[in-house]
């Protein structure tokens, strides 16, 4: 092992499409389905709809800011050089939370899973399987982490062609009749709601600013991590609304399911036992070691960006001579994610995954429209300058402020106080704010 901070660019654009979407989950609605029906009154498609747009325009966002900064730490580094070291920091703490939270909630998941397929073996023994898997595969390389990514992609496509081919053969039958409900039920509309669960749904959509985090380990990162993030964008929002607007024209009286079975119940419903006992194998890959391993990555490299400036102990900036990966930062995730995996429960920390994500995509859009707008009389003048610089970010900003603010209370509860303790290590590590922010100089 050594101290050099030099990753291995490999990755394609495929390959970070690939991993961001593995990161989304295709099938992250069949997890949480019953969760987004209370809220939203049933408009689970729409909640997916309106995640999508909000961040296709954040994701035009990260798309500048990638070929401007194509380097490892995503909004943390992105904010520092744009608008100041301290917000820069503030946001890459802020992002910490979802990030350390994320790896933890899809190991409870894919246990919980594990559980009811093989109750024999109990919750933490499926979680601890999963952590270690993901922290072996993640320090053994990007090569290891790309070929699973494809691998568990696959096999859950193969599961939404299954459930759209049975659902077509039920609605063919007139077993089912069509319906816009989980688009616009006008029965319980509330906007309110809505947005409280689109605010859940943007943890489905949190792998493509992962992508970003990968940076210094793809090919021509200026190109191949905006056009991958905008492809995952696309791609992941038209599966998720497709599968959320069958499963609601499948089980339009939304009331009567389980809230912890609710997919299931209506894949059931259409494909039988083998397709539920199919689905549920891919879940338990899916959410325990696929998304596991991508979203145990992406926290890595933005603690290995944050060790290299010395703004987190130097430690974290170190990289494996083998392996070219960051070792220590991918060891301390598996060390912090263990006992929230087998502490916490889903209910505790799945409003709270949010948090971290909505204040970095608000911090990004804003550092768009400060440094290319505001700023950069050059950029300004340019033909397109309002519309990329300006209209666009504006338009990402507003709608992950919405969301924001309609978070759940306990969101913002525990956010805040999260972003309170980053701001008193901050108060540390500066001396008071005497000192400069420690930053990585860029050439």
């Amino acid at each position: 092992m050594t101290t050099q901070s030099n990753l291995k660019g490999i990755l394609n654009t495929k390959d970070m499409v690939i991993y961001g979407l593995v990161f989304m989950i295709p099938l992250a609605p069949a997890a949480m389905y019953g969760t987004y029906l209370g809220p939203s009154s049933g408009m689970v498609a729409l909640c997916y709809l309106i995640g999508m747009v909000a961040m296709l325009f954040t994701g035009l966002s990260y798309r500048i800011m990638s070929k401007k900064y194509p380097f490892a730490g995503s909004v943390y580094l992105y904010v520092q050089k744009s608008l100041s070291p301290h917000l820069g920091f503030l946001t890459g703490w802020s992002i910490l939370l979802d990030y350390f939270l994320m790896p933890a909630t899809v190991v409870i998941i894919g246990s919980s899973f594990g559980n009811s397929l093989i109750p024999d073996i109990p919750l933490w023994a499926w979680s601890l399987f999963f952590i270690l898997f993901s922290t072996i595969t993640n320090i053994l390389g990007v090569e290891w982490l790309s070929k699973c990514s494809w691998v568990l992609f696959v096999l859950q496509i193969l599961v939404l062609i299954a459930f759209v081919i049975c659902t077509i053969q039920v609605l063919v039958n007139h077993t089912i009749h069509f319906n816009t409900i989980s688009l616009y039920n006008p029965d319980g509309f509330q906007i309110s709601g809505v947005l409280q669960a689109t605010g859940i749904v943007i943890l489905s959509y949190l792998g493509f600013d992962a992508i970003s985090t990968l940076a210094e380990e793809a090919i021509h990162p200026e190109k191949t991590v905006g056009r991958a993030i905008i492809w995952s964008i696309l791609i992941s929002g038209i599966i998720f609304f497709l599968t959320t607007f069958l499963a609601g024209m499948v089980y339009p009286d939304y009331q009567t399911l389980n809230p912890d079975t609710a997919f299931l119940d209506v894949v059931n419903f259409v494909g039988g036992k083998w397709l539920t006992t199919f689905t549920t194998i891919i879940l338990i890959t899916s959410f325990g070691m696929a998304t596991c391993q991508t979203s145990h990555a992406a926290v890595a490299r933005i603690l290995f960006a944050m060790g290299r400036d010395g703004v987190l102990p130097k430690a974290m900036g170190r990289v494996s001579v083998k392996f070219q990966t960051p070792y220590v930062a991918i060891a301390f995730v598996g060390a912090i994610i263990t006992p929230i995996s087998l502490l916490c429960s889903l209910d505790t920390i799945a409003t709270m995954v949010s948090f971290g994500a909505l204040v970095g995509f608000i911090m990004l859009n804003f550092s768009i429209i400060w440094k290319f707008y505001i700023k950069d009389r050059k950029l300004r003048s340019e033909k397109s300058a309002a519309w990329k610089y300006l209209l666009l970010p504006l338009i990402g900003l507003a709608v992950t402020m919405g969301i924001f603010v309609n978070l759940d209370m306990e969101a913002h509860i525990v956010g805040f106080s999260w972003l309170a303790f980053g701001i008193g290590y901050l108060f540390l590590v500066t001396r008071g704010f005497s000192n400069p922010v420690p930053q990585m100089e860029l050439g």
